[in-house]
């Protein structure tokens, strides 16, 4: 079964409806529904927690997304790890050690680029992963 971890931006997209949220959807119908693994880190609600915030019942929302998204936790090894490395987007970084002290297949994100000067893992969309997905 794929391990697919969940950068911040496909939750996002989900939540607010914004570009991609119908195949963010889908995504998380796949890992509701057992197709794949769903991770994301405990960074990640915190995150959603700021950008969200008062814009709907976070408790409520996250209850339901951690039924089925696995969250992983930070310490501070990956902490230590990040920082050894100078890259634009520190959180991102910070992403990537969580997904890949995990074991992590892939990383679902809305902006590769991002990751694209660090990741060894491969790196997709939520649309270019359900194309690779078998269909429901």
């Amino acid at each position: 079964m794929k391990h697919v971890f969940l950068d911040t931006n496909i939750l996002i997209d989900y939540v607010q409806a914004r570009a991609g949220g119908d195949d963010a959807k889908q995504l998380l119908v796949r890992g509701r529904d057992g197709d794949i693994e769903l991770y994301a880190s405990f960074l990640t609600f915190a995150n959603m927690a700021y950008i969200l915030d008062g814009k709907t019942d976070i408790y409520e929302l996250f209850a339901m997304l951690t039924g089925f998204i696995k969250v992983l936790t930070m310490d501070g090894s990956q902490l230590q790890t990040a920082l050894t490395r100078r890259v634009k987007d520190f959180e991102d970084m910070l992403q990537y050690q969580c997904a890949k002290v995990a074991g992590c297949d892939v990383i679902v994100t809305g902006n590769k680029r991002h990751y694209t000067e660090f990741s060894d893992l491969p790196l997709m969309t939520a649309n270019e992963i359900l194309k690779e997905l078998e269909p429901l």
